[in-house]
């Protein structure tokens, strides 16, 4: 019997995930969030305490903020659940992080690493060889080729393609429909076709 999951993040992405948890067996225990839900609402982040018969799972597309409440809880010591969609090809050994979302229709190949607290959104392919640090997020129809490296708490944004073997740095965003094809330093947005630093004037 499986452990009930509690789904740190009310939102739109939090809702996402119960509906995969359900679908694929799970028991949803509630939603912890900053403010009261409708239903099934556990309580405040603040009220969050390690639970010998809850997993948890940190269902927040925003790296930073998903790297900030994380890190809040750390002294915690939860259980987190890594939460796996049957409609994928996926290798489990892959997953060498906690709490990892992995939605319909992904795809990683062969010899990758993914960290704690990723989410990988639907449709995504990961190419050989890819390294996805902690609280990264994977938006829906990212092709992610091979021998690429992403730093912690980085976005890739939905539809966005990293060319072979470009590292992108920590806390970087990359816009919708990017194609990235040079190495991206820490703290950086980019976007457009080639992926160009955004400079707001």
């Amino acid at each position: 019997m499986r452990n009930p999951i509690a789904i740190i993040g009310a939102g739109g992405l939090g809702r996402e995930v119960v509906n995969l948890l359900i679908r694929e067996g799970y028991n949803f225990a509630g939603f912890y969030d900053d403010k009261e839900v409708n239903n099934n609402f556990l309580g405040t982040l603040n009220q969050i305490s390690a639970s010998e018969y809850l997993q948890y799972c940190i269902a927040i597309g925003d790296p930073v903020l998903k790297k900030k409440i994380a890190q809040q809880l750390q002294n915690l010591n939860l259980a987190y659940a890594n939460i796996i969609s049957a409609h994928t090809v996926v290798n489990k050994t892959h997953l060498k992080g906690k709490g990892i979302i992995i939605c319909d229709g992904v795809i990683t190949t062969v010899d990758c690493v993914i960290g704690s607290h990723v989410l990988v959104n639907l449709n995504a392919t990961i190419g050989h060889d890819v390294i996805i640090g902690d609280y990264c997020s994977i938006m829906p129809g990212v092709n992610i080729s091979g021998n690429v490296t992403i730093g912690e708490a980085s976005l890739i944004g939905s539809g966005a393609v990293i060319l072979q073997g470009v590292t992108i740095g920590s806390n970087v965003k990359v816009g919708a429909g990017a194609v990235v094809t040079k190495d991206i330093p820490d703290n950086t947005t980019v976007v457009g076709v080639p992926a160009r630093p955004l400079h707001v004037q």
